[in-house]
């Protein structure tokens, strides 16, 4: 009997807390209804990864400390980094290969290309957007430890390092969010509630399972 091959990579981009992780849930969820088996994969992963062979220990990751890693990775090996690393775990999962993989969180225009270079157009990208007043409450409420203490203090300052990320403050080969979300193919605001997001997320995937090509094959 043949292999089964994915049929569908869907890269989401979106600031910390846009509801990402909601949108994976609720991929995972649909896909599951249609007999589809779906993995999720993580940009963030690969740098923490990248971090602990450095000696760093998990307690001491903060998002600048993460994204200046993410950056010197960039420059070492070139802004697709990240998604070429993925799209390789992808191409040597071991069979059978999942229909689905929920790649979270792009946040560079090299790991958009990388991706679709790899994919072709079983490559889906879908941009979560939400009001950064909205993200900033999200951020503090959720009170993640490798958060940056600084964007903890206030909405103010949570909203300052979003627009960091959304623009690219930090470096040409730092997150920015902004420019990935102009690149995607779907993209879904996240303002209201979450059977609102789950609904919005439900059109996108039913229209693109019915619309993607065949299977992905070995290459």
């Amino acid at each position: 009997m043949e292999a089964k091959k994915t049929r569908l990579v869907i890269g989401l981009t979106g600031l910390p807390s846009s509801g990402k992780g909601e949108v994976t849930l609720a991929l995972q969820r649909l896909a599951s209804a249609r007999g589809w088996r779906a993995e999720h994969l993580s940009f963030s992963d690969q740098i923490k990864d990248e971090a602990r062979a450095r000696g760093i220990a998990d307690n001491d990751f903060t998002r600048e400390l993460l994204s200046q890693i993410g950056i010197e990775m960039r420059e070492a090996e070139g802004p697709g980094v990240l998604a070429n690393r993925l799209a390789r775990k992808i191409r040597s999962w071991p069979d059978p290969a999942p229909d689905l993989f929920v790649v979270e969180a792009l946040r560079h225009t090299g790991e958009v290309d990388a991706l679709k270079a790899a994919f072709g157009d079983a490559f889906t990208l879908i941009a979560v957007e939400c009001e950064p007043r909205l993200i900033a409450r999200r951020l503090i409420a959720r009170q993640r430890p490798d958060e940056s203490p600084d964007a903890m203090q206030s909405e103010e300052a949570a909203i300052r390092l979003l627009e960091s990320e959304l623009n690219g403050q930090l470096s040409s080969l730092g997150p920015n969010v902004s420019s990935c979300a102009a690149r995607a193919d779907v993209r879904l605001a996240n303002n209201g509630t979450l059977s609102d997001l789950y609904n919005a997320v439900s059109d996108a995937f039913e229209s693109l399972a019915k619309t993607k090509p065949p299977p992905l094959a070995d290459t």
